[in-house]
């Protein structure tokens, strides 16, 4: 009975390579993987048993005798039965199965597909509308690789440039570059993440702002494996706040120029009116605190109206900036405060001065507006002249209400005017001679 065990040991190998390529069927076969490798299996187990009933058969034809344990072994119609139709019954299941899953399984592959170049092609679109990308350098292989909008920012294309770390420096602004490497090195070596905004020079030259945001990606043993940035090209919004504080700056400057316009006379250039309000609360809360002097000086063109209805108002508004112009050069200090009050008078305040010398800067002034020799036939002198009335700061009046300096100067003015004009009058107790 030798050739019958070696038989029965060859179906048994038979069987066992059989249930081993059911198994590996079930590895290979992602779709009805199971009932696949149990058909293989089954297939197996069946082709042993066929042969161990075939090989009882022909031991029974030859007039040997099987042993008793062995005899059912070899004589196992049922089992041979039983497992013909297990796989008949399997072969059945595994048709209906592709015939059901088939298409669904194919139609789910599709449109598995068609989301995959969806996801892809919004990205894709994502990065360029919004000019975001990416790049990973892998610090084992020393490889860096871009996403396309990387490409894209930096003017390059894929098959004209490969990108590597050293270009990739080198590609930012001189000025920026050494920020980028020692952000890049840093967070390599303390595995870290960094924030940075510098320059890019593009292929052609063209200069882009660009923003990196990137971390260290560390293994379970904390090891670097790479560095990971996302990128933005911000320069339409760093032109965008360049426009803002240009025109920031241009408001600004308007604004001041409106405040000068504000408090300026047009016409004669000189402070005006309000400024001179400003002025005169000033100088007299100095005065009366510091217990200093203060003179003041109200001037008036003589006969002005006369030189309006002789030469018209034009010339009259140059007459008037022409004697402006002129006081303001007799002044003899940069402290020294000159304002047009209104119509054709003139103020100054001068600091630190008392009534004598507000008095002779009074002098000064007619002398020089009287130098000028504009014709003016409507007055004695035959030119344009000017009256002025001069006060002095009084603190027991002057603090609470420092316009009583103005009133007195102005009083001291009318009497200059009732006293013939082109003089000097101080305020009372006080008297000016005629200007020869």
């Amino acid at each position: 009975m030798t050739w019958q065990t070696g038989l029965a040991e060859a179906m048994r190998l038979l069987a066992t390579l059989s249930v081993g390529a059911g198994l590996a069927h079930l590895f290979r076969s992602p779709e009805t993987a199971f009932i696949g490798g149990a058909r293989w299996m089954i297939l197996g187990i069946l082709a042993g048993f066929a042969l161990l009933h075939l090989g009882a058969i022909l031991a029974t034809l030859a007039g040997y005798t099987i042993p008793p344990p062995q005899a059912e072994l070899f004589s196992s119609g049922f089992f041979l039965i039983f497992a013909l139709c297990v796989f008949a019954f399997l072969l059945h299941v595994n048709a209906r199965i592709r015939r059901a899953m088939g298409p669904s399984l194919k139609r789910r592959f599709n449109q598995a597909d068609v989301a995959l170049f969806e996801a892809k092609s919004s990205l894709d679109l994502a990065e360029e509308i919004a000019h975001v990308g990416y790049w990973r350098y892998d610090m084992g292989a020393k490889r860096l690789s871009w996403s396309d909008e990387i490409y894209r920012i930096h003017g390059v294309t894929k098959q004209g440039f490969t990108p590597n770390l050293e270009a990739a420096i080198n590609a930012y602004h001189e000025e920026d570059r050494e920020a980028f490497a020692r952000a890049f090195w840093k967070a390599a070596l303390e595995k870290t993440s960094f924030d940075l905004t510098a320059r890019i020079i593009r292929a052609g030259g063209e200069i882009r702002y660009v923003r990196s945001r990137g971390v260290a990606q560390v293994d379970g043993g904390g090891d670097v494996l790479s560095l990971f940035s996302v990128c933005i090209d911000i320069t339409e919004q760093k032109q965008t706040e360049a426009a803002l504080i240009r025109a920031n700056a241009l408001a600004e400057k308007a604004n001041q120029l409106l405040q000068a316009m504000a408090l300026v006379d047009s016409l004669t250039g000189l402070p005006n009116r309000r400024q001179f309000d400003a002025a005169l609360q000033a100088e007299s809360r100095r005065a009366a605190s510091g217990g200093t002097i203060l003179g003041a000086i109200m001037i008036d063109l003589d006969h002005f109206k006369g030189y309006n209805d002789l030469f018209g108002h034009p010339a009259g508004d140059e007459c008037l900036r022409i004697v402006a112009a002129a006081i303001r050069g007799a002044l003899p200090r940069p402290a020294d405060f000159v304002a047009r009050y209104g119509g054709e008078e003139i103020v100054v305040l001068l600091p630190a001065t008392d009534l004598a010398g507000a008095e002779m800067v009074a002098e000064q002034i007619v002398v020089s507006v009287r130098g000028l020799n504009l014709p003016h036939p409507a007055t004695p002198a035959g030119t344009v002249t000017v009256s002025c009335g001069v006060a002095a700061f009084e603190p027991e009046t002057d603090a609470q209400d420092p316009l009583m300096l103005v009133r007195r100067a102005d009083q001291a003015l009318y009497r200059a005017k009732l006293a013939g004009r082109n003089r000097v009058e101080c305020q009372a107790g006080f008297t000016a001679a005629a200007m020869p």
